[in-house]
């Protein structure tokens, strides 16, 4: 049985001397440099990948802070629009009879559609003489040449007008009820007539100083709905993001 552990015990001690005793594996100096290039290449991409990334993250934000400079410049064009549309329309209150000079050409320019006949004629004769007593700011003569005319002429096209120019000179009195009664009568008499517009945003000014704010509001809401692109439509919803 000694025999055997010795036996045994030689066996791997000869077993440990041959493993110490072999040669270690030899590294061959180009596959170190191999990796090492490889190695170095591989970062050199990363570093190319990231510099990449960061010059687009770096355009991006230029052209997010362009754009933020323009949207602003526009907010800004906006709101000095709005505030001057705004001044306008307080201008439009405080101006009395007086017509804006788009009114002026509009309703002077205008003729009677009966012209034609002996009782257009008159229509716009008298129509003529009118606006005249208007314009030379004869407006007790004016309003008395204006009231018959509608009287007269209920049916001429040439009354629309008529009646908003009864109804800027009522305003101008302060008879805010007649004035109304007008302006109402301009697109509710005549509802294919071109100063529609102008009559109903008259209609919201009037409405307004009588202090009904929520007739006010729903004429005014009105006019910037049906006529956006109009003068009278920008006034009203300048004039809406102040009630």
């Amino acid at each position: 049985m000694k025999t055997v552990v010795f036996n045994l015990l030689g066996a791997t001690l000869l077993t440990a001397s041959a493993v110490g005793n072999s040669a270690a594996p030899v590294v061959d100096a180009k596959d170190i440099t191999a990796v090492q290039q490889q190695q170095t290449s591989q970062q050199s991409q990363i570093m190319a990948e990231l510099i990449l990334q960061v010059n687009q993250l770096q355009q991006e934000v230029r052209q997010l802070r362009g754009q933020v400079e323009e949207q602003d410049y526009r907010i800004k064009q906006l709101t000095k629009q709005q505030r001057e549309l705004y001044l306008d329309l307080d201008r439009r209150l405080q101006g009395g009879a007086a017509l804006s000079t788009s009114e002026t050409e509009e309703l002077s320019s205008q003729t009677s559609d009966t012209a034609q006949n002996e009782s257009g004629s008159r229509a716009q004769q008298d129509y003529n003489q009118a606006f005249s007593l208007f314009n030379e700011q004869k407006y007790p003569q004016a309003k008395s040449a204006f009231k018959s005319f509608v009287a007269d002429y209920s049916n001429d096209p040439l009354a629309s007008n008529a009646h908003y120019l009864l109804g800027q000179l009522h305003f101008s009195d302060k008879e805010y009820a007649e004035a109304e009664k007008q302006f109402k009568s301009v697109y509710e008499k005549f509802p294919d007539t071109s100063i529609k517009d102008k009559a109903m945003l008259k209609l919201a000014q009037v409405q307004e100083l009588k202090g009904d704010k929520a007739a006010a509001k729903a004429t005014y809401q009105q006019v910037s709905k049906l006529f956006p692109n109009t003068t009278a439509g920008r006034l009203a919803k300048a004039k809406l993001d102040t009630l």
